[in-house]
């Protein structure tokens, strides 16, 4: 399985990558959600991890790419501090199919992917 990782702080992103990569996953990180568009082309994920508040070029505006400009269902877990009811009611609204509040154990990340990898091979 191939991630796409997005967030603007490396400190979530490091430990995060470390983890899925012993886990087995293929992995790709940025801190730029205007260059993850480029990776996502690219390297066509299984799974996107995207932060709502990152600066220039926002979470919502990547995922309204995934969803609206490529037409994909690729499954998209927000990984958040931004956890206004709004923003949260907003992205499910987007599509996302999981919304983590931050911070998270890399535990919790790890089994809601797991979880979401078993949904998507059985459907």
């Amino acid at each position: 399985m191939k991630i796409l990782a997005i967030d603007d702080e490396q400190l979530v992103l490091l430990p995060l990558q470390k983890r899925l990569e012993e886990l087995g996953y293929k992995v790709c990180t940025t801190t730029d959600a205007n260059e993850g568009i480029g990776i996502y082309d690219r390297f066509k994920p299984d799974l996107v991890i995207v932060d709502i508040n990152i600066p220039d070029f926002s979470g919502i505006e990547f995922i309204n790419y995934i969803r609206i400009n490529k037409n994909s269902s690729t499954p998209i877990i927000v990984l958040s501090g931004n956890t206004s009811n709004e923003i949260i009611t907003n992205t499910f609204k987007l599509g996302i199919n999981d919304f983590i509040k931050k911070p998270a154990s890399l535990n919790d990340i790890c089994a809601r992917i797991k979880r979401l990898n078993i949904f998507f091979k059985i459907h």
